[in-house]
C-alpha cells in the first residue's frame, strides 16, 4: 500500500472487529489508536519540507518509548502465557506472525529515527510512511487475531496480569506521560472509558496535572 492510499484514522476503525467477551480491551485499542495517531502526524510534518521543532522532537521521542514498552511487555509478559496454553496450529501460527511482525517494526523504527537525527526529511518522510503501513497492518491483525487468544485462553485474569506487568513498567512517572498521551484527541467516550479504570487519585492527577503539564509542553 502506498502512502497516498494508506487509510486514516476513521477507516483503520471500520475494519477493526471489537470483541463482545469478558475482557476489556479498551486501553490496547486506545494505545493502538494512539501509535496510529502519531504516525499519521509524522508522515504529514515529514511530507511539509519545514525542519522539526523541539516540539516535534519531543513528540517523536514519547512516540517511540511508547511502543517500544508497548511491544516489549507483549513479547514478554502476553505471548509467552499464551503459549503455555493449549493452542492449535493456527493459534501457534498467529503468535509467531506477531512476534515476526515486532521483528519487522524495530528495525523501521531505529532506521526512521537515524533520519529524524539527521534531519534528513526526505528519507525520515519515506521510512515514516513505511512504518505507518506496518504498524497498521499488525495493530489490525493483533486486534482480529491475536487478541481472540487472549479472551479464550487467557481471559480477564491473564488480562490483568499482563496490565499490571504493563503498569510496573511505566511507573508512577510513566503514567504522567503515558496517559495523557494515549488520550490525546481521543474521542469522548474512550477517554472516560479508560480514565474509569484508573484509581480516583490518578484521575485526579490526571486531570489537574498530567493532562495540563503535557498540553503546555507540546504548544
Amino acid at each position: 500500500m502506498t502512502a497516498d492510499r494508506q487509510p486514516r484514522g476513521e477507516s483503520r476503525l471500520a475494519d477493526r472487529v471489537v470483541l463482545q467477551g469478558t475482557v476489556d480491551f479498551t486501553m490496547m485499542y486506545a494505545a493502538h489508536d494512539a501509535f496510529c495517531r502519531d504516525l499519521d502526524r509524522f508522515v504529514a510534518s515529514s511530507a511539509s519540507g519545514r525542519p522539526w521543532t523541539p516540539v516535534d522532537h519531543d513528540r517523536w521521542a514519547t512516540f517511540t518509548t511508547q511502543l517500544h514498552i508497548h511491544h516489549r511487555a507483549e513479547d514478554d509478559a502476553l505471548w509467552p502465557p499464551l503459549r503455555e496454553r493449549p493452542l492449535d496450529a493456527a493459534g501457534v501460527a498467529t503468535l509467531d506472525e506477531m512476534e515476526r511482525e515486532h521483528a519487522r517494526i524495530d528495525p523501521l523504527l531505529e532506521q526512521v529515527g537515524a533520519a529524524v537525527q539527521a534531519e534528513d526529511l526526505s528519507l525520515a518522510h519515506a521510512g515514516m510512511c513505511a512504518l505507518r503501513d506496518e504498524l497498521a497492518a499488525h495493530v489490525r491483525h493483533e486486534e482480529n487475531a491475536a487478541l481472540p487468544l487472549v479472551e479464550t485462553y487467557l481471559g480477564t485474569p491473564g488480562w490483568t496480569a499482563f496490565t499490571a506487568t504493563f503498569r510496573e513498567t511505566q511507573g508512577i512517572r510513566g503514567a504522567a506521560t503515558y496517559f495523557p498521551w494515549l488520550l490525546e484527541d481521543a474521542p469522548d467516550e474512550v477517554r472516560s472509558k479508560v480514565l474509569g479504570v484508573l484509581p480516583p487519585p490518578a484521575r485526579l492527577l490526571y486531570r489537574l496535572v498530567w493532562a495540563p503539564s503535557y498540553r503546555r509542553n507540546r504548544r
